[in-house]
């Protein structure tokens, strides 16, 4: 009966000791990052200093980004994370300031005891970091297509499908860091987490006008309380073309790099 228990308990991720606090081992540990920084590493510790810790992330990224094998316990965790705006950063590589644009940030994350996915898969310690940096903690048995904000996908999808809209732009790279600075806004004001709606509103962002939600007629589509994923991408996708030149015509221009 005992040993019954144990391993319901082990199936379950619910395993304690003493004073019943859940433990997590064989861990791999992966961070998605959404938000706009470029992050040097990040590591999360647990209360008797467990940690795990990964690397160079870059905005938006993550996927496919792994350490291990680590062992966490408990349901409350700190996590300090390095990182700064990624052109800033390039900017000073050579002149002495590097460290000066910078963050160091501490975060807690509370995680409560979870059930371990089913498999005998390497199990991946998910680190999701919203852009409004709070953070989410999740278990998986799955490397990939765990992205919860598109970031990556879109700014692919932009340089293959709009590039002569990006010849301001150096290269893929400083593309992506504006999207996910234009995806901060895109998710925090309106919930934008859908595939489609991301591309869409990068269409209209880098191609359109970079105002371009300041238009009644998108302003409400994107306010509407019943929206579900891919009605944005939907109402893009019939627009007429005088419609589109209206916003061009009458809008800001297009791809601001501020974001």
């Amino acid at each position: 009966m005992r040993k019954r228990l144990i391993a319901g308990l082990i199936c379950l991720g619910l395993l304690v000791g003493c004073n019943g606090e859940p433990s997590y081992g064989g861990l791999s540990f992966i961070t998605y990052n959404y938000t706009p920084w470029d992050l040097d590493w990040i590591r999360i510790t647990d209360r008797e200093g467990n940690f795990a810790a990964t690397s160079s992330i870059g905005a938006g990224g993550g996927e496919g980004s792994v350490s291990c094998c680590y062992r966490l316990k408990g349901t409350d965790f700190k996590v300090r994370w390095t990182g700064g705006d990624g052109e800033e950063l390039r900017k000073h590589m050579y002149d002495g300031k590097f460290d000066e644009v910078m963050f160091n940030k501490e975060t807690p994350v509370h995680f409560p005891p979870s059930a371990i996915p089913p498999g005998d898969g390497p199990l991946y310690l998910e680190l999701h970091i919203y852009p409004d940096e709070h953070m989410e903690i999740a278990l998986s048995r799955k490397l990939l297509g765990q992205v919860r904000i598109p970031i990556v996908d879109a700014t692919r999808w932009l340089y293959s499908q709009h590039r002569d809209a990006l010849q301001n732009y150096r290269d893929s790279s400083e593309v992506r860091r504006v999207v996910a600075k234009v995806a901060k806004t895109a998710w925090i004001k309106y919930r934008i987490e859908d595939k489609q709606d991301m591309r869409q509103y990068m269409y209209l962002y880098f191609t359109v006008a970079s105002n371009f939600d300041d238009d009644p007629e998108i302003a409400a589509v994107l306010a509407k309380p019943e929206r579900k994923p891919g009605d944005f991408a939907k109402a893009v996708g019939s627009m007429s073309e005088e419609k589109i030149a209206r916003l061009k015509a009458t809008g800001t221009a297009p791809g601001d790099k501020n974001g």
